[in-house]
């Protein structure tokens, strides 16, 4: 059996709102698998997706 340690954070209500949004737009239902996403996934192949996308469609 697998163990899972606990990480606790504190946030303001403002964050938490922005947390929830972030959460829901990026299609989790979680905000613990988002930030746990977030924490593991290759920004730089996302960023450079990101900006890829811009470009085509000419936002940036």
């Amino acid at each position: 059996m697998v163990k899972n340690k606990i990480i606790l954070i504190r946030v303001t209500e403002e964050q938490n709102v922005e947390l929830i949004a972030r959460t829901r737009k990026s299609g989790f239902s979680k905000k613990a698998d988002y930030i746990r996403s977030k924490l593991f996934s290759d920004n730089s192949s996302e960023e450079k997706i990101n900006k890829i996308y811009e470009k085509v469609c000419g936002n940036g």
